[in-house]
């Protein structure tokens, strides 16, 4: 039975690692619902609003 909780608290501290806590995608949601689009760079003309995935891209519009 020992074992079986370790088995577990391995497996959760592996899927919190994998699960973003920064709501990256929360942000790019929130980009596509304001009718933008992730970029790296936004292009001459388009307004920088926001960021998506994790603050590695911007939302332009």
């Amino acid at each position: 039975m020992r074992l079986l909780y370790l088995l577990f608290a391995a497996v959760m501290l592996l899927f919190l690692q994998a699960v973003p806590a920064n709501g990256s995608y929360y942000s790019t949601l929130q980009c596509r619902n304001n009718h933008g689009h992730c970029r790296r760079l936004c292009f001459h003309g388009e307004q920088w609003i926001g960021n998506c995935n994790g603050r590695h891209q911007h939302c332009c519009k």
